[in-house]
């Protein structure tokens, strides 16, 4: 097996920053850093930029710190407190009203439209029902009609003498065989009585 094959796989995981309780690296310990040199005119732009940026974030804070303590100072009057809350009590009070109709509006109309869904659903139901009903009857009555007619040839006590001299007189042998073409031998006790023709190809 090859060195190669054997080989550890080894693979260096390094900090993205240097943690700050680690001391200085040997190698860096003595190194100075090379001062950056910016040229004259872009460090007076970063300058002008900067300078810029702490006038308008120093406006800024002054703004909003007038802004808050006069705010403060003009809400130390229970009277005028109590104004300021029944005044956003009131609008958010009308705010919420007018929320309260719109979503009025909209939950009676999903509310019809689902009602009319269903009640279109139920019609088909009931139409479904009806039509399977009707089948249902229909075929019944096929059998109860089909029933009656098989009724006339049940055994009756009025015709239970005349079924017993027809079934004397006409014995039935259910001891037969059919061919493949649907031929019947009828029983052993059955009299075969062939025509002419039969005879002759018989005979021959």
């Amino acid at each position: 097996m090859s060195s190669l094959e054997t080989a550890t796989n080894y693979q260096t995981v390094r900090w993205m920053r240097k943690p700050l309780w680690m001391p200085t690296a040997k190698s860096k310990v003595f190194r100075i850093p090379v001062r950056p040199k910016i040229p004259e005119d872009e460090s007076k732009e970063l300058m002008r930029l900067h300078n810029n940026y702490r006038t308008q974030i120093k406006s800024l804070r002054r703004y909003l710190t007038y802004k808050h303590c006069t705010r403060f100072l003009a809400s130390e009057d229970p009277e005028e407190k109590r104004k300021a809350f029944e005044e956003d009590l009131k609008h958010c009070m009308e705010l919420n009203n007018k929320w309260n109709d719109t979503q009025k509006i909209l939950r009676e109309k999903y509310i019809a439209e689902q009602l009319e869904s269903e009640l279109d659903f139920a019609r088909k139901r009931i139409e479904m029902e009806m039509i399977r009903a009707e089948e249902k009857m229909s075929e019944i009555e096929g059998i109860v009609r089909k029933e009656k007619e098989s009724s006339r040839n049940f055994i009756t006590p009025e015709n239970i003498d005349e079924s017993i001299e027809h079934a004397v007189e006409n014995p039935t042998d259910y001891n037969f065989a059919l061919e493949l073409d649907g031929g019947k031998f009828l029983g052993r006790n059955e009299v075969y009585k062939l025509n002419e023709q039969e005879k002759i190809s018989a005979q021959q």
